[in-house]
């Protein structure tokens, strides 16, 4: 796959402020917003060493929170680069795995994920979501 994606990727979480300018989230949590659209969540999962974020819209269902979608997504920020790992949807009962297994991943669903991802955070971008809540 083109790593050109994984550098524009980078870029779109450093243009939203997820980023800084060295490439990783300062905060452990960001909420995001844009009117009449669900908010974003976003996670800071493991130390600033080793940079791996989620990225969620969540719903209700029967009272339940539902992930639509919540993606896990690796900073490589030596490289300015950043790839999808994980996708879930719960409404559809979808979890994927990039990497199901050490030395092992599906390059199908690899290109499929970061497609999704570019997309999904130029549409972000281009909804005007606002940062609005942050938590050390």
């Amino acid at each position: 796959m083109d790593r050109k994606i994984y550098k524009e990727i980078f870029s779109r979480l450093q243009t939203l402020g997820i980023l800084d300018e060295t490439g990783v989230m300062k905060v452990s949590y960001m909420r995001f917003q844009s009117p009449g659209l669900m908010d974003l969540h976003v996670d800071r999962l493991s130390n600033l060493s080793n940079n791996t974020i989620a990225l969620a819209h969540n719903g209700l269902q029967n009272g339940d929170i539902m992930a639509d979608p919540d993606m896990q997504v690796w900073i490589h920020a030596d490289h300015k680069e950043a790839e999808a790992m994980t996708f879930q949807n719960d409404y559809l009962g979808i979890y994927q795995e990039v990497y199901p297994e050490p030395g092992k991943f599906n390059s199908k669903l690899k290109k499929e994920l970061n497609i999704f991802l570019h997309d999904w955070l130029t549409n972000i971008i281009n909804a005007k979501y606002k940062l609005v809540e942050t938590e050390e």
